[in-house]
Order: structure tokens, then C-alpha cells, then sequence
């Protein structure tokens, strides 16, 4: 990680000297031992492109300091704030003995000067991972509570939950687009997000072993569907277990949308393989359902769009799925890495009342029943969002897809594309019935976590 031709978070390392004062507290050489920057120089973005072509002998972070970066007090003080403003984490902190065990673990993590200097960057250049991380830090350290973890344990969960996004400053961030096709090459790039991470944290000896990994696990699902070792159940630490379904709930309860408590129920049960159960019970405890506040006609209007919506996804899915199954012998080792997702997918939206075949009938009851259409349309769309999921990931395993002339993978990967053109039509209109938000902070999920898009 110390190559300035890291141009993502070079650039950002260099512009926070835009924001505030960036000063080189030692010089700065090349890996030839060249000096490149002499010490107390000022430091901007003008530098960006003296480093960008060197290799450096240190990382930038030990040469940098900035004049207003994060410290233990700022850490505990933002999480004070949303405590008391966000009534999700109130709740999470309202027992005296969990409130002071969270706070004094957020402020007693090792904090050396180039990790501060780290999360001053993502502060100052990238908020929305510094706040998305700040608030998975406070669900993980609840859910740490809960596994009755130590001080000792407390402390290094709070510092993974903070440092767990620090790879994502390091890829382009027009990738984190609304909208942005990612592209192969990008694609694995977002994937390698997590050990980057990890592997900056196991350079510094302040931090056990366990932060490194449970940074390294916090995209591994319970039933092996996660990434980047594919790693299942007991096979993920408990602390990796904290962190993953923390980053879920931290991703969900920020989005804009008038009842995010009870769209993180839905999830959670439509996932509930991807979890921990034992963690999953203890977030539910927490949810609480909002009133919707529309009146009757207004009901009655965007009852009737659900429903129509509802009808015409699930005939527009049973077209799809029965394409697949024609591509099976063509394509035997990608046919059937699919046909085993989408089937897992089928179960869990089974389990949930969801399954296409059940649907069909159960909208027919429901012309009456406004929050039972609410619900599943809720649940629709996080069926999208796992479809999504599984088309970046069939990508991803098997990349050859991308330009193969094989005629069965060919056709495979052009009934992904389609599926994938399907899916972004019909998430436009499903979002254009659901409720309107209220207002609220912007979206801190910094890598889309299930029903985040």
C-alpha cells in the first residue's frame, strides 16, 4: 500500500490539503531514494501528480498530518450524536451499562496517527463511508454485547467496524455512482475492497490479528454466498459475523424511505440464511413499525399500482426462468453455478410467502389489505436486488463470460444481460410506488449491502 500510483486514494490523501491544512511532518522519498517532497512542506492537491508516477518508500500516511484530524473525543462525540438524534441507535444504547460499554470501546481503539489520518480523509473526501462506518461500529459493538465479548474483544470489533471501509478510498469512486455500469475490471476491483483493507490494518502492529480479519469476512454471508473466500457459518469469526450483518442494518436504516425498520424486518427474513439467526433475533428485538400516515384514497390508489406492479413481475420471472433451463448442457459449469443461486433464492422466497408460484394467488386476497401489499412489494424489490446480486456474481466467478464466443455461454450471458435490463426497468417502477421519504440524511452505505440500490 505504498505505491503512490494508488492514484484513488492518493488523489484523496492530496485534496484533503483543499480542506484544510496538510502538512509533510517528514520528507517524503521514492522507493530509489529519491526526496520528492522535503518536510513541512504544505500539502494539496497540486502535489496529486509530483507522486502519482513514484513509487514511495513509506506510505503517505506516515508522512502526512493533518491540522483538524479525528480523535477519540470526535469519534465519541458523533456517537453520542446518534444516540440521541437517530431513535434506532437510542434504543441500541438506552440500557446505561450498554451505552457506556460502546462509547468507552469507540474511544479506547488504537488510533496511531496514520490511521487517523486515514479516517480524516474518508471524513473530509468520502463522509459517507466515514458515517456509514461510524454507525456500523455502534450496531456491531451492541451486537458484541450481546455475544458477551470482552473489553479487550470490544475494542478491536469497534476498530474493525471503523476501518472496515478504508479499501473503498481506494477505488474510483465513480463506481459508487447511481447508475454507473460497473465494468469487468471494476468488478473485481469493488470485490478486492475487503482485503485491501485488511491488508492496511495488518501493517500495523497496534491491532490483534482479529481486526484484520473480521475486516477481511464483513462481505462473507453465513450460507457461503459472500465474498472474497466464499467462507461459511462457523468458518467466519465471530467478530466477521458481527461486522457483516451490522453493515446490513447500518445500510438499510439509512436509507431514504418512511419506514426503514420495517423494510430491515423483510429483508433480514428473506436473507435470513445469510445470517447469523442468533444476531439476526437481536436486531429484531430493536425494530419497531411506524404508521404509514396516507389517507384512504391515497391507499386505496398506490394499493392498486402494488398489485398491478406485483402481477406483472412475477409473469415477467416465470418467462425468464424457464429460458434458463434450455442453457443447462451448453454451458454445464456456469448453468449450473446459476441454477444453484437462483434456486437458494426460491427457497428463501418461499420461506417468505414470495415465491412466484404462491404470488399469483395471495395477491388476489389482498385487494383490502394495504400493508400486506406494502409488504410485499418491500419484498420484491429486495428480490431484485438478490437478482442483481447473482447476475455480479456469476460475472465475477466465471469472467471469461464477458467475452466468450462459446455458444451456450454466449447465451447464458446474454439471458443475464437481459434479465439484468429487466430488472433495472422494473426497480424504476416498483420505486416510484413505494412511499415517499421523509427527509433525511443522505445514504452512507458506501458499497451496496442487500436492498440498498
Amino acid at each position: 500500500m505504498g505505491k503512490s500510483h494508488d492514484e484513488h486514494y492518493l488523489k484523496a490523501a492530496t485534496r484533503l490539503g483543499d480542506f484544510q491544512l496538510v502538512v509533510t511532518h517528514q520528507a517524503i522519498y521514492s522507493s530509489g531514494g529519491v526526496k520528492l517532497i522535503d518536510r513541512g512542506v504544505r500539502v494539496d492537491s497540486q502535489l496529486y501528480h509530483r507522486l502519482l508516477n513514484h513509487t514511495l518508500q513509506a506510505p503517505i500516511d506516515e508522512s502526512l498530518t493533518a491540522e483538524k484530524t479525528v480523535t477519540h473525543a470526535e469519534l465519541r462525540d458523533q456517537a453520542e450524536r446518534l444516540i440521541a438524534e437517530r431513535a434506532f441507535y437510542g434504543r441500541l444504547a438506552a440500557n446505561a451499562g450498554d451505552r457506556a460499554a460502546v462509547l468507552g470501546a469507540i474511544g479506547g481503539i488504537a488510533l496511531p496517527q496514520a490511521m487517523a489520518f486515514r479516517l480524516t480523509v474518508a471524513r473530509d473526501c468520502h463522509n459517507a463511508v466515514f458515517s456509514h462506518s461510524l454507525q456500523v461500529a455502534l450496531i456491531a459493538l451492541y451486537l458484541g454485547l450481546r455475544q458477551g465479548l470482552t473489553t479487550a474483544h470490544l475494542r478491536a470489533l469497534a476498530a474493525a467496524a471503523l476501518l472496515h471501509d478504508l479499501g473503498v478510498l481506494h477505488i474510483d469512486p465513480r463506481m459508487l455512482e447511481a447508475g454507473h455500469r460497473i465494468t469487468a475490471v471494476e468488478r473485481r476491483q469493488l470485490l478486492a475492497h475487503p482485503l485491501t483493507a485488511a491488508m492496511i490494518v495488518e501493517q500495523r502492529p497496534e491491532y490483534p490479528p482479529e481486526v484484520a480479519r473480521a475486516i477481511l469476512e464483513h462481505h462473507e454471508r453465513h450460507d457461503g454466498s459472500g465474498y472474497p473466500r466464499g467462507l461459511k457459518g462457523n468458518e467466519i469469526s465471530v467478530a466477521g459475523r458481527i461486522l457483516l450483518l451490522a453493515e446490513l442494518v447500518a445500510a438499510l436504516l439509512d436509507k431514504k424511505v418512511r419506514e426503514p425498520g420495517k423494510g430491515l424486518s423483510l429483508i433480514l427474513r428473506l436473507n435470513h440464511d445469510q445470517f447469523d439467526p442468533t444476531m439476526s433475533k437481536h436486531i429484531f428485538r430493536l425494530l419497531t413499525n411506524e404508521a404509514a400516515g396516507q389517507t384512504a384514497p391515497e391507499q386505496e390508489q398506490r394499493n392498486a399500482e402494488h398489485l398491478k406492479r406485483l402481477e406483472e413481475e412475477c409473469d415477467k420471472w416465470r418467462q425468464a426462468r424457464s429460458q434458463l433451463d434450455s442453457y443447462t448442457s451448453a454451458a454445464p459449469a456456469i448453468a449450473t453455478f446459476l441454477a444453484d443461486r437462483i434456486a437458494a433464492l426460491e427457497r428463501s422466497l418461499a420461506d417468505a410467502g414470495l415465491h412466484p408460484d404462491q404470488i399469483k394467488s395471495t395477491l388476489i386476497n389482498l385487494g383490502d389489505q394495504p400493508a400486506a401489499v406494502n409488504e410485499l412489494a418491500m419484498l420484491m424489490r429486495e428480490t431484485g436486488w438478490q437478482l442483481k446480486t447473482i447476475i455480479q456474481d456469476v460475472f465475477a466467478r466465471f469472467p471469461e463470460l464477458e467475452t466468450s464466443e462459446n455458444p451456450g455461454e454466449r447465451a447464458i450471458r446474454d439471458w443475464l444481460l437481459q434479465l439484468q435490463e429487466r430488472l433495472n426497468v422494473s426497480s424504476g417502477k416498483l420505486a416510484s410506488d413505494a412511499t415517499p421519504a421523509k427527509a433525511g440524511p443522505e445514504t452512507t452505505s458506501a458499497v451496496p449491502a442487500p436492498g440498498t440500490e
